[in-house]
Parts: structure tokens; C-alpha cells; sequence
């Protein structure tokens, strides 16, 4: 299997797109066994670029946190956060 490389100029959206167009494939079940191995291993790869795409945009968002007046705190996201608000605002 030939690596897949992230390319930073490729959207998710298309990374995403062809690893439903492999999950499609492997799923009409017409593949050999080979043909069949070569796509789940494309499409693994594929889906390690897009958890890693995803895992860099969650770092990117940060939430801003007002802290009395005029006093702003960045703080980064974490799911955690949305369940765990207090009524600082």
C-alpha cells in the first residue's frame, strides 16, 4: 500500500468523499480478496488523514471566556467544557 500524505490544500470534504466511495465498493462485495485488502488499507489511511484534519481543526478552536469587566480568558475547546459551563458570564 502506497502511504497517503496529508495534503494541506486537499479539503476534508474530498478525503471524505472518497473514503465513502472505497466504503461503497468493498460493500457491493464484487472485489477479489486482493482488490478488497488494497482498498481497506487505502481506505485506513484515508481515515487517519481525516482523524487527524479533524483532530487539528478541534485544536484551532479556542473558546472565549468573559472573566468580570472588560477581562477576556482564551481558553482551548474540549468537549468537556460544553457539559461543564458554570454561569460566569
Amino acid at each position: 500500500m502506497k502511504k497517503e500524505k496529508i495534503d494541506k490544500n486537499v479539503p476534508f470534504e474530498d478525503y471524505l468523499s472518497k473514503l465513502e466511495s472505497i466504503v461503497k465498493k468493498l460493500e457491493e462485495g464484487e472485489l477479489s480478496l486482493d482488490e478488497s485488502v488494497k482498498l481497506y488499507e487505502e481506505g485506513m489511511g484515508i481515515s487517519k488523514i481525516c482523524l487527524e484534519k479533524l483532530d487539528s481543526t478541534k485544536k484551532k478552536i479556542e473558546e472565549l471566556v468573559i472573566k468580570g469587566e472588560d477581562k477576556y480568558l482564551l481558553k482551548p475547546f474540549t468537549m468537556n467544557d460544553k457539559e461543564n459551563k458554570s454561569n460566569e458570564f
